[in-house]
């Protein structure tokens, strides 16, 4: 396989126009792809670099609502790519091509754009999600989407099955062939030799052009098609082969979706534990770091020095992994 080819043939999509009511006022004047994350980068910053880093440098970022925030950055933060090797990353806001409605949900955001795709004529799409925190090499979806002969990969990580009700869920069998789809189940399908998980969907799809045009279009402006999730793939799991492909970070599969305001708390924290009561300023903390219950940090300088490193001017640091013993 001639992976540099098969990734010059990959279109992406990304897409960015969510309104992230959930994320207010954080969303007030931005779109939540644009939102400010681990100091001045944000949101979507994530996918894009996995993007890079991929090798997939044909994008297309779809936005929609308060959308200037993100035109900016995009603009000025990600100007790196170059035209003569028909390199590029273009916004593309709402077109009204296929009606009056802006953007009902990921597929119908898709379908409305369906022009681009046709004008490029790629040999398959890879369709992201610009309000994701995860890293991700793309190329290795990508390759194995060739080899087993897909028509349709989805990306998805394993999680308990307490969490995964509150999900969208793939059935699969030992093969990774995806039987089916279901959106926030009683009781999730477990993964095939893994009882006490299953296999959720990260929103991270491959589709073969033929299928994504077929499994999209072909309606009317009044139908309900409107997520991938929901509308499309669940259909198209009887009539064509769709694969799940595990995701595999290097160390511990890490996927969040910033959704509400204490998601986006919590993933700022990159797994740090606080107690109640606790005390925390001017202070650096590494992640994998427990911080017992009324713990201070950054009020008591020569204290914090004893056992932390501590700059000039008192920002306190603490080390990765630092498990900090309650009543020291």
């Amino acid at each position: 396989m001639n992976v540099a080819k098969v990734l010059r043939e990959t279109l992406t999509i990304i897409l960015a126009g969510g309104q992230g009511e959930r994320l207010y006022p954080l969303t007030r004047d931005r779109a939540k792809p644009s939102v400010p994350f681990a100091g001045h980068y944000r949101i979507i910053d994530f996918t894009l670099s996995n993007c890079i880093n991929s090798g997939l440098k044909r994008i297309y970022v779809l936005t929609q609502y308060k959308s200037q925030s993100l035109d900016d950055h995009l603009r000025l933060g990600w100007n790196i790519f170059a035209s003569a090797f028909d390199e590029f990353l273009f916004a593309v806001p709402p077109q009204l091509r296929t009606g009056s409605s802006w953007y009902q949900g990921t597929a119908d955001a898709v379908f409305q754009n369906l022009y681009i795709v046709r004008e490029r004529l790629p040999s398959r799409v890879l369709i992201l999600s610009g309000d994701h925190i995860y890293r991700m090499d793309y190329s290795e979806m990508i390759a194995a989407h060739v080899r087993t002969g897909a028509a349709v990969t989805v990306a998805a990580v394993e999680c308990d099955l307490n969490s995964a009700r509150q999900m969208g869920v793939l059935e699969i069998d030992e093969q990774n062939r995806i039987l089916a789809f279901e959106e926030k189940p009683d009781n999730p399908k477990p993964v095939p030799g893994r009882p006490g998980f299953t296999l959720v969907n990260m929103g991270v799809y491959l589709f073969e052009t033929d299928a994504l045009i077929q499994g999209t279009s072909g309606r009317s402006p009044s139908d309900s098609i409107q997520d991938f999730g929901r509308d499309i793939l669940p259909g198209l799991v009887h009539s064509k082969p769709v694969f799940a492909y595990p995701f595999r970070d290097e160390k511990e599969n890490y996927w969040r979706d910033i959704g509400t305001l204490d998601s986006y708390y919590e993933a700022s924290f990159d797994r740090v534990e606080v107690g109640r009561r606790a005390k925390i300023r001017r202070a650096i903390i590494d992640k994998a770091v427990r911080i017992p219950p009324g713990f201070s940090v950054g009020y008591n300088v020569e204290e914090d020095a004893k056992r932390f490193t501590v700059s000039e001017s008192g920002i306190v640091v603490i080390p990765k992994g630092e498990q900090i013993e309650e009543g020291s």
